[in-house]
């Protein structure tokens, strides 16, 4: 067998070989997130029983509305401000709702899992989140579910990007959804928006952290 050949079969079996093992991290990331994630919908939250809501909001004259890059319609009430951040409540005419936050930039964004948040320029800002000791707790003392892994990820976030802060349970079948809507300004004060929803499905998805997090940020959400 001359050295051509030789070279010919080795390439045709190691070559192969060598591209599974470069993409072997992200087939696996595929199934083990992509493909689940896929089966998740929005939670209808205990306030959302009025099929009317969302037209009270449009037709609101102080509301606000805007479109998404799913070219989906939102619109919030004018959100309350209070000393330190503001809140609201977002929907669509297809029955997501959310609970909208405003915090000021120079202060930075802290709940569920995000440890904090800094503009970059506009509306890019680089978003740090952390275990931070988090549980999900219903009445005082049942805890239903505990952040195990000590982690910390940091990634930069466009208006809209979409990610998971957290799961709700073991199982992964409920998890906390987080929108960056960008930066507002309301009475000369500038604002970090976000929004949060539950999402949830029968299948379950591995609430491996910041893995689940990384995942969701690459996935689209249809929002």
């Amino acid at each position: 067998m001359n050295n051509v050949n030789l070279l010919f079969i080795i390439s045709i079996i190691f070559v192969p070989l060598m591209l599974i093992s470069i993409n072997y991290s992200a087939i696996s990331d595929f199934y083990e997130y992509s493909v689940p994630l896929n089966s998740f919908d929005f939670e209808k939250l205990p306030y959302t029983d009025d099929p009317t809501r969302f037209q009270k909001t449009l037709n609101m004259d102080d509301s606000t509305c805007y479109t998404t890059l799913s070219m989906k319609l939102f619109c919030y009430e004018k959100p309350r401000i209070y000393e330190e951040s503001g809140v609201s409540y977002v929907r669509t005419s297809d029955g997501i709702e959310g609970e909208l936050h405003f915090d000021p930039v120079e202060n930075g964004v802290t709940y569920f899992t995000i440890q904090n948040m800094t503009r970059i320029q506009g509306d890019t800002a680089r978003i740090t989140l952390a275990d931070r000791d988090y549980s999900v707790q219903y009445g005082e003392d049942a805890v239903v579910y505990s952040i195990d892994e000590n982690f910390e990820y940091s990634a930069i976030l466009e208006k809209f990007d979409t990610f998971i802060s957290h799961c709700h349970n073991y199982e992964g079948t409920e998890a906390e959804l987080v929108q960056y809507l960008g930066v507002s300004s309301i009475d000369n004060v500038e604002y970090f928006m976000t929004w949060h929803t539950i999402i949830s499905s029968d299948k379950g998805v591995s609430c491996d952290y910041p893995e689940i997090i990384k995942a969701s940020l690459n996935h689209d959400f249809r929002i």
